[in-house]
């Protein structure tokens, strides 16, 4: 397996710390499948270990690292839930397993088949402290290890009443990693996607009557009346007026759902000219809210999108949401709605834009949903996009991931989170709540947060106007604004001199040429990844017709002829 370097360096530092417990903490995306799996090799062909077990926390996680690990050439055995005999096929180097199969007599079956040494990979390691019977479960289970690989994509906080088997933590509580590649790291190295992340503000109107009542008198004597509540998402609410404006917005049936869903189709429809098969992801709150986004989405796209109910206590009902996901994996469609079901570890790399309609405000979840849209494909070189209700919370969760600061989990939120996906499932019925949604505006975009700096509606426009008349694609626009804020600056600070209207237009159209450079170049590589996709054909042989075109090498290409090759890919695309 050729490894990237970050899964090189972590190899070394395995092996460095030469202890029984190792834990490494990457981003969603960056390859830590591919690194055990090498690891797990290694182990055995040195000679130190004699089998591999992987325990995974979901049955979709368990299969699909039995087939990852097939492609790599170590022959893993995934279990199945009352399977026995699984453990310790004598034709398999190793098994798979869940968490939960590991309760009862599977943590027998597992502990007896390590007499012989075993390597165990512990994948995302802190479901493990979902609940207690889980962590003690898994020490009982694999404890005879060798070496044990805990591998995480979130970072948590201890909670005391469920720690996290095999994991170290310092004085403060707070988890010691062995090993971290983080998510901006990541994106510098090309190994993440960059995840562009766009806020809707928006109005709610509602009505709750066990909090504030008005008293009216007409014939019949008195009466009571519900207060109306209304509320913009931006502004600083209660908790409890978040969640009540976050359920009037999400009703499918007022303005502002239909208006955001049509607004991340039409920036899925941008993608695809680039990538053909690039698709879309709703998280929605419940099943019924998912049905109507599914219903919106047939409504814009002519087609209705698969809809995925997370289930976990349902065995159908889970193999039914795998083969749906796996479906739309490998197909081409452009949209899929999920109830919380999409999460860690699911691969689907042709995800470009998402849409978060879920009250979920800890940062686990949302780290979680944002790692579903950071994974690269070979010659591809997209932005993903979130698009995000302009809650603050939800603001400086993406803040936080934008400017690459490592943050803990409170207990708190992870007790949180986990009440509400208990009681996530509604079984289809609507919401048991005495709040009446009232209305709710259309979707109005905010604010986008790149590169850790907000960059407001305005700014935005601006900088696709720019892109527009330049011939740059809209989608790199948001490269500009720094130049346009640069120019306002220099604009604002230099003395006023009169100007004729011909000189206004050039000053608007002027760019630095090393900046026009750098646009072009990465236009260039676009249409070149465009044309290799679209003709079937590699890209070393794009390449090679531009050269007998008469073009140079593109790293070495000027303004004027970048411009030129821009111009004949254009030509070969019937683009022009």
């Amino acid at each position: 397996m050729q490894l990237r370097q970050w899964q090189r360096r972590a190899v070394d530092a395995f092996y460095a710390a030469n202890t029984e417990n190792f834990l490494v903490s990457a981003t969603p995306g960056a390859g830590k499948t591919k690194f055990s799996l090498y690891l797990a090799q290694d182990l055995l062909q040195q000679g130190v270990v004699d089998r591999v077990a992987v325990v995974a926390p979901s049955d979709n996680l368990r299969i699909q690292w039995a087939d990852e690990a097939a492609a790599a050439g170590l022959k893993l055995f995934p279990v199945a839930p009352g399977d026995n005999d699984g453990y310790n096929k004598s034709d398999y180097v190793g098994c798979v397993v869940t968490y939960q199969q590991l309760l009862g007599t599977g943590g027998s079956l597992m502990r007896h088949a390590m007499r012989r040494r075993t390597f165990v990979i512990l994948d995302e390691v802190h479901h493990a402290g979902d609940n207690k019977s889980w962590g003690d479960a898994l020490r009982q289970a694999v404890e005879p290890a060798v070496h044990r690989l805990c591998l995480t994509g979130t970072p948590w906080r201890r909670d005391a009443t469920s720690p996290i088997p095999f994991v170290r933590y310092d004085n403060n509580g707070t988890v010691i990693v062995d090993y971290a590649y983080e998510y901006g790291t990541a994106v510098a190295d090309g190994v993440c996607r960059r995840i562009e992340f766009h806020a809707y503000d928006g109005e709610a109107r509602w009505t709750d009557p066990s909090r504030m009542r008005r008293t009216t008198s007409d014939e019949n004597g008195k009466s009571e009346v519900s207060v109306e509540f209304t509320a913009k998402l931006g502004a600083n609410m209660p908790d409890e007026d978040v969640s009540a404006a976050l359920d009037t917005v999400y009703e499918p049936k007022y303005a502002w759902m239909p208006s955001i869903l049509a607004q991340a189709d039409a920036m899925l429809s941008e993608v695809r000219e680039d990538v053909p098969d690039a698709a879309g992801l709703v998280v929605a709150e419940r099943q019924w809210l998912a049905q109507g986004y599914a219903a919106l989405l047939e409504r814009i796209t002519g087609t209705r999108p698969p809809v995925v109910v997370s289930d976990p206590k349902s065995d159908p009902g889970s193999r039914i949401a795998k083969e749906q996901i796996d479906r739309f994996r490998k197909g081409t469609g452009r949209w899929i709605v999920a109830v919380k079901m999409i999460s860690e570890g699911v691969d689907i790399p042709r995800l470009a834009v998402g849409v978060y309609a879920s009250k979920t405000q800890t940062p686990l979840f949302y780290r979680q949903v944002v790692g579903r849209f950071v994974r690269t494909r070979p010659n591809e070189e997209i932005n993903a996009r979130l698009l995000i209700p302009a809650v603050p919370e939800l603001m400086r969760h993406a803040r936080e991931i934008e400017e690459e600061l490592r943050h803990q989990l409170e207990i708190a939120a992870q007790e949180d989170e986990k009440a509400q996906q208990e009681g996530g499932s509604d079984g289809g019925q609507g919401m048991l709540d005495f709040r009446t949604p009232l209305s709710a505006s259309e979707s109005v975009f905010d604010r986008a947060i790149l590169g850790g700096d907000e960059v407001s509606a305005e700014e935005l426009a601006a900088a696709q106007e720019r892109a527009q008349q330049l011939g740059i694609p809209r989608m790199y626009a948001a490269n500009l604004v720094p130049l346009l804020r640069a120019q306002a600056a220099q604009s604002d600070a230099a003395p006023v001199a009169p100007a004729t209207p011909e000189q206004q237009a050039a000053r608007k159209a002027e760019i630095p040429h090393y900046r026009r450079e750098q646009l072009l170049r990465k236009e260039v590589e676009a249409l070149a990844r465009k044309a290799s996709y679209r003709l079937g054909r590699p890209p070393k042989d794009i390449n090679i017709d531009l050269l007998k075109a008469g073009h140079p090498k593109r790293a070495k290409a000027k303004v004027e002829e970048l411009e030129a090759m821009r111009k004949t890919l254009l030509g070969w695309l019937g683009e022009r």
